[in-house]
């Protein structure tokens, strides 16, 4: 699957008010926030684990790319949300590998 976006992510360690495992598997699904309006998407992850606390760029892929692509732009800021924040970062592209 040919990813929408590539970011730069953080996600917040449970000290700071995220989550309570580490992310893993083949994707992850989440809203991310551009500018406070959100997006369905899928990290795309290919098995990895992403360590809570630790920055790690990743391949996104929007459900509705036509409506979130226009918001982007490289050092955009985002959020990923689940019910409150749970991960930070920023644009490094736009487009695929």
């Amino acid at each position: 699957m040919k990813p929408d976006a590539i970011i730069n992510v953080r996600f917040l360690t449970t000290a700071e008010g995220g989550r309570n495992t580490a992310v893993e598997g083949q994707f992850y699904a989440c809203p991310l926030f551009i500018d406070n309006e959100g997006f369905d998407c899928r990290l795309l992850l290919d098995g990895r684990h992403l360590e809570l606390g630790h920055a790690c760029e990743v391949a996104v892929k929007f459900l509705y790319r036509e409506l979130a692509l226009p918001k982007l732009a490289i050092g955009k800021e985002v959020l990923l949300w689940e019910g409150r924040t749970v991960a930070t970062g920023q644009v490094v592209k736009i487009g695929g590998n």
